[in-house]
């Protein structure tokens, strides 16, 4: 019974540390994606997203602490599968005019705060480039490593670390205060100092060359953040980099009054609005040791929605009106109505809506809590009609002012009416006043006589049908598709042959068959309820080099020829070698099932610097090892793989020498020595460190396939070391204590099954 509930309790503790910390100090060597509920995997995915981490760069931490490549993979699958969860609003977050459901529904529309993505995208860090210059007026202090150069007459090189007390050593100089002191200030001190000693120096015989190698790393509070706290970075970091790495502003942090606090001071309040809209960078100043970055939560906010070039949330600050804030949004898009901009308000009980039009938006002050919404202008237009149909050049025409467009004069705009036109009516689809339509019939043959009952004057929007006499636009029709080199409709004619229409086409294609099919509508004047045949079709062996069949079969109009394909026709399939073989390139698949050996003697074989324990096979982006020994004493195995299209062979070049890496004292490449253990190549590489785990060491070969440690009777035995292997070291699981509050719930529940399992086995 003990043993039991010890059981349950391991796997209850495991399963729940596990979706609270996951990838922290664990390892994943026995990790099992279906041992998880759903609940747990989005606990999981909410963890990464809070950290900024895709599944991208889980990859190499998951597989450093022992988690397999299939385990991974459905790990993966599981993850994408989970329904998208929406970021919560936090309960204690000042309610200042955008409520819980608002942000629901703006996350529902892709809005964000203007100005979170300085914060959400990766390849923007603000990080300080440390490659250059000094600028003159940095500060120097404890830490920094300062770089002396002499060179001419007298010459020396020295590099020293400014100390605890403020000084750098200089051999023969002695101790030289800098610290506090700006670059350039202290340049010249040193340089007064050290001419002293170096005499050359003061007769510009040699010249010194003073720089910083490394700049010391200063604290950093930063409180309001997503990730508020402290914070090391390099001297050189400003206050755009210090929000970078916190994250940036919270859910309810301000973007527009950030402050720099230095000495218990505000010395500057930061705009990140100034940097968003203008690129200025003023407020981007170079933090110091122990400043503080203190973002409060926002005062107001509105949001802009409608015909705006960057619809989203927007910050206010007092006083500032809507055009100001239509200016931070990069104005209005060309399709804005302007007229009318609708904003939507909360008063103390309920909602009310005030229209702005093009003379007063500007000066509008917003409030707190704003929907601002610019409508877009109307889909129609003043002055446009349009013809449809049997003209040669149908589409929109203009209707100017005070101008009488009747029908015969817009027929004449579009170039006439064609042959195989419907005289007998054309129609007027006419939107009234209401915005409802309606069809004025009229007889077009009238109409081009001028007889005013049907030559009618054209209202804007009118839009004039003009039909096709179906049974001449049918007679016309006739198309074919299948294997010629240009498918398609084409005009008819009579005493039109197949032959007519295969040249038409552009005639057979290299893929054709010999085999035709014409389709043909049933025409038959008594009706047959009976017969339920509509179609009748034509099957012809059509020589391409004697067309004699196809000359003699004469088409119909609305005949529909299809031209079939040759069975056995395929468009070859290829695959790639490449690498340490004598003929690389690709090579097409000329059977159903073609082994990797068939293929690597069509290749001509392997070269002498091939590497034969390291071929792989790249399918799908996943690689899959080569047992080249296994394949060569037994081909007609299934190690000896069936390779499919797209297939990447790879044949990399001997190796000689074996990597270690992971958690060990540094990581090195080491020369291959044949029979050596891998505690060898350990020994090499310093030894593990202290959260090294040996016993889960495991070998990742060059072919791709991985080897890991073993226990028999309490002997271990290591993988065998080959040329090309990689060694690697997982971190030791941390053992956590457990909280009062975790000892005391795990208590509850291990009681509750005791008292079950007694009254079962009771």
């Amino acid at each position: 019974m003990n043993r039991f509930l010890f059981a349950l309790f391991f796997i209850f503790y495991s399963l729940f540390s596990f979706s609270q910390d996951f990838l922290q100090d664990k390892d994943l060597s026995q990790f099992k994606s279906d041992q998880f509920s759903d609940e747990q995997l989005i606990q999981i995915s909410k963890e990464l997203k809070a950290k900024q981490m895709t599944l991208e760069q889980v990859e190499p931490l998951a597989l450093a602490k022992g988690m397999s490549m299939n385990e991974f993979i459905k790990f993966k699958a599981r993850i994408q599968a989970l329904p998208q969860v929406s970021n919560e609003v936090k309960k204690d977050a000042p309610d200042n005019g955008v409520t819980k459901n608002d942000v629901v529904e703006l996350a529902k529309k892709n809005m964000v705060v203007f100005g979170s993505e300085l914060f959400t995208t990766k390849s923007l860090s603000f990080e300080p480039n440390q490659n250059m210059p000094t600028a003159p007026n940095y500060i120097l202090g404890p830490g920094d490593q300062i770089e002396l150069v002499l060179y001419g007459v007298q010459q020396f090189n020295h590099t020293s670390y400014i100390s605890k007390n403020g000084t750098v050593n200089i051999p023969n100089v002695g101790d030289i205060f800098i610290s506090g002191l700006t670059f350039e200030a202290a340049k010249s001190k040193l340089k007064k100092q050290i001419s002293g000693i170096y005499s050359t120096l003061s007769s510009n015989s040699s010249k010194l060359s003073v720089s910083v190698a490394n700049y010391r790393t200063i604290l950093v509070t930063i409180i309001g953040a997503q990730q508020s706290g402290n914070y090391r970075l390099s001297a050189m970091s400003t206050v755009y980099n210090a929000l970078h790495v916190a994250g940036g502003p919270n859910e309810i942090g301000s973007y527009r009054k950030i402050e720099l606090i230095r000495n218990n001071k505000v010395i500057r309040q930061i705009d990140l609005y100034q940097f968003l809209t203008k690129g200025n960078q003023s407020d981007n100043i170079s933090l110091e040791d122990n400043d503080i970055v203190r973002i409060p939560s926002y005062d107001a906010r509105v949001v802009l929605e409608g015909e705006i070039k960057h619809p989203g949330i927007y910050e206010l600050l007092g006083g500032e009106s809507l055009q100001q804030i239509i200016s931070y949004a990069s104005g209005f898009t060309e399709n804005a109505y302007k007229n009318r901009i609708l904003v939507k308000q909360k008063t103390a009980s309920e909602l009310k809506v005030t229209d702005l039009n093009e003379l007063t938006f500007a000066g509008y002050i917003p409030k707190s809590g704003d929907v601002i919404n610019i409508d877009k202008i109307l889909d129609r237009y003043e002055n446009r009609v349009q013809i449809k149909g049997a003209v040669y050049r149908p589409g929109v025409y203009s209707l100017l002012p005070n101008q009488i467009l009747t029908v015969k004069k817009l027929i004449e705009k579009a170039d006439g009416l064609k042959e195989n036109v419907y005289l007998q009516k054309a129609s007027i689809v006419r939107q009234k006043e209401d915005l409802t339509k309606e069809y004025i019939s009229i007889n077009l043959q009238a109409a081009i006589n001028e007889k005013p009952e049907a030559n009618l004057a054209l209202q804007k929007e009118d839009v004039l049908l003009i039909f096709y006499n179906q049974e001449l636009l049918d007679s016309y029709k006739i198309s074919i598709d299948g294997e010629v080199r240009s498918p398609g409709s084409y005009a008819h004619a009579a005493g039109m042959s197949l032959y007519d229409l295969l040249l038409e086409a552009e005639y057979f294609t290299d893929k054709a068959a010999s085999k035709i099919t014409i389709y043909r509508n049933k025409k038959d004047p008594n009706f047959n309820p009976n017969d339920l045949e509509k179609i009748v079709s034509f099957d012809l062996n059509v020589d391409p080099k004697n067309p004699e069949v196809a000359e003699k079969f004469l088409l119909e109009p609305l005949d529909h020829v299809v031209v079939r394909r040759i069975v056995t026709y395929e468009t070859p399939q290829m695959v790639n070698f490449s690498g340490e073989i004598l003929y690389p390139g690709n090579y097409a698949i000329t059977k159903k099932e073609e082994h990797f050996l068939e293929f690597l003697n069509r290749t001509g074989g392997l070269t002498d610097e091939a590497d034969s324990r390291a071929i792989k096979i790249t399918r799908n982006g996943l690689n899959i090892p080569i047992d080249w020994e296994g394949i060569s004493r037994k081909p007609k195995s299934s190690i000896n793989l069936i390779l499919e299209p797209g297939d990447l062979v790879t044949v990399p070049k001997k190796k000689q020498t074996v990597i270690v890496s992971g958690n060990v004292m540094f990581d090195t490449e080491v020369p291959y020595k044949k029979g050596k253990s891998l505690k060898y190549y350990l020994k090499n590489a310093g030894g593990t460190s202290d959260k090294g785990w040996l016993k889960k060491v495991y070998v990742v070969h060059a072919n791709g396939s991985a080897s890991s440690s073993s226990s028999f009777l309490g002997f271990r035995s290591y993988p065998k070391i080959l040329p090309g292997s990689k060694i690697i070291v997982p971190e030791k699981p941390e053992k956590s204590k457990m909280t009062t509050g975790e000892i005391i719930g795990i208590s509850s529940i291990l009681t509750s099954l005791a008292g079950i399992l007694l009254a079962v086995f009771k």
